[in-house]
């Protein structure tokens, strides 16, 4: 009997020891399956890591989170006075708060505000000791399709439209059955692709160019010049490369939960002019970018090459602009030597100083040279402009403000409140009082040896059309803005009371007044808007210009 229990149990024994064996070679086999998986993509993440091209004058660049963490405080925002929870809070705190009632938290970094430039300072003072991190995260798909992220934070965003505390960006890499395929880059709240054939790169390294201050990501050094985010983009500063930075395992991370926000916010508004600091990776765009990454930049715009070359020209229309006068310049100056040579200039040289008595040809003169004058006059004052008064609970503007602003100066402005002015929308503003003052030297420069009052008024003429067409061009972008922002308003929102607000704008053009309501609460927004001085004294101008033309060629007088 006591036999058979010693076999029994050695019995056990062994079967026990073959299973904690078998079970050892079984998690040893996970952990190699694990550890392979993580090597493969670490290896991918290296591969494929972009290149940063950052403007000149960038001073924020992907920086550890740590560096935001350790100067911040987190709070909780209430809409009134905020509650501290945590002046020490650590990396592993924050991944605690994971669930919706920890939406309204936020880490302020206590260094600075949104208002001042010292987080910028302090961060610019320690960024050779901080480094440069990006943070990595790969996803494998159905179809044998491989999503790489790349995740960077900024310590500050400084846009022209908008600044906040904290940034977070994204460049998304698609491979399918191990080739690249697809670039998608994150841009505000939206973003563009295009495939990897049309990127540029360099080997497997695609190239980002980041827009100044609000980090958006573009695939040309000459794009953000179009549409309303004015962003400054170019391959003249710094650039980063994969050797300089550090990629590390975003999942890996145990602050990534944090449901928060990273970033000071001080009031409902800022949500809506973009003041606040963004959610994490997991979260952007109501966690669409990291829980259904393919969806996402499946549903962005495609890189248009037409958008690019118009881009292109508006990024460099100064440049294009001068060289084509130039050339201009020197094929008149060809010619008038070749008149000056057999017949002369004449005894007052340019044409438009022929002036003596009252008679068409003087009174044609006259007028072009005071409509010089008051036109060189009209790019010093606004041309249109639209201001707004709030008392609503989302935006007390506390009096008029200038929302919008088009002037030969600045071209066409927007001031979001809040910001920190008029910002030229477009990072390359076409220079309107470039266009019009050279236009004006070229037409006064070409009266040069003009013989006759006829076809020295086909040249007035010429040019008072051009003056006019600026503000006829600005009366009809604003009979067209109640459709222009209508179609940038959600379809959900359509019916709301501050969709029509731009309605009364685009039924009365040329100036007007309206009260529309903004809210459910019946609070109002009290809109002015109109011609200004510049627009008036650049239209009297183009008038006048046009009329001594028709004098001039009415007159049909020989100069010499």
């Amino acid at each position: 009997m006591v036999e058979r229990r010693k076999t029994i149990n050695f019995l056990n024994l062994k079967r026990n020891k073959t299973l904690i064996i078998g079970m050892m070679f079984f998690i040893l086999f996970l952990f190699i399956l694990t550890t392979y998986g993580s090597a493969q993509d670490s290896s991918l993440e290296e591969e494929y890591a972009p290149i940063f091209f950052f403007e000149k004058e960038e001073q924020c660049y992907p920086v550890s989170v740590e560096y935001h963490i350790d100067h911040a405080t987190l709070f909780q925002f209430t809409g009134n006075d905020p509650v501290e929870i945590n002046s020490d809070v650590t990396m592993e705190e924050l991944g605690g708060y994971t669930t919706e009632q920890y939406e309204s938290l936020y880490l302020d970094n206590t260094i600075g505000t949104t208002k001042d430039d010292n987080i910028i300072n302090d961060y610019s003072n320690q960024k050779i000791t901080l480094g440069f991190t990006v943070y990595a995260h790969t996803i494998h798909g159905a179809d044998d399709t491989t999503i790489i992220q790349y995740w960077l934070f900024y310590a500050f965003n400084k846009g022209d439209l908008n600044q906040h505390e904290g940034d977070w960006e994204l460049v998304q890499v698609v491979l399918r059955q191990g080739s690249p395929v697809e670039l998608m880059y994150s841009q505000h709240h939206s973003g563009q692709k295009t495939s990897w054939n049309q990127a540029e790169k360099t080997g497997t390294h695609p190239h980002v160019y980041v827009a100044r201050g609000s980090h958006a990501n573009y695939f040309t050094s000459y794009s953000g010049t179009l549409g309303v985010a004015s962003d400054h983009v170019g391959a003249n500063g710094f650039i980063l490369k994969p050797v300089q930075y550090t990629i590390i395992d975003l999942e890996t991370q145990t602050w990534l939960p944090f449901k928060g926000m990273w970033g000071e916010i001080n009031s409902y508004e800022d949500v809506y002019l973009g003041t606040s600091g963004p959610v994490g990776p997991m979260y952007r765009e109501e966690g669409l970018m990291w829980n259904q990454a393919l969806n996402w930049g499946s549903n962005l715009p495609e890189l248009n090459p037409t958008i690019l070359l118009f881009e292109w020209i508006i990024y460099n229309f100064t440049t294009i602009f001068i060289v084509i006068f130039i050339i201009s310049l020197l094929i008149f100056a060809y010619r008038r030597m070749k008149q000056y040579k057999s017949e002369g200039f004449g005894p007052r040289f340019f044409s438009f100083l022929y002036i003596d008595g009252l008679n068409m040809k003087s009174i044609g003169n006259l007028l072009f040279i005071a409509g010089i004058i008051i036109a060189f006059l009209s790019l010093i004052y606004p041309w249109y402009g639209i201001t707004a008064s709030s008392t609503s609970s989302i935006y007390n503007t506390e009096g008029f403000i200038d929302i919008l602003i088009i002037d030969g100066l600045q071209g066409i402005s927007l001031n979001l409140p809040d910001a920190t002015g008029p910002t030229p929308l477009g990072s390359a503003l076409i220079p309107f009082s470039l266009l019009i003052s050279i236009g004006i030297i070229f037409t006064i420069i070409k009266t040069l040896g003009v013989k006759e009052s006829f076809k020295l008024g086909k040249s007035y003429m010429y040019q008072g059309i051009k003056l006019l067409m600026p503000i006829i061009i600005i009366l009809i972008s604003i009979v067209l803005i109640s459709v222009i922002v209508n179609d940038m308003i959600p379809e959900e929102a359509q019916e709301s009371p501050a969709a029509s607000i731009f309605d009364d704008v685009a039924a009365s053009p040329f100036g007007g007044s309206s009260i529309n309501s903004i809210d459910s609460t019946g609070e109002n927004l009290q809109l002015d808007w109109g011609i200004q001085t510049g627009g008036i004294l650049l239209f009297l101008s183009g008038l006048m210009l046009l009329i001594s033309g028709i004098i001039e060629r009415k007159a049909k007088t020989v100069f010499f």
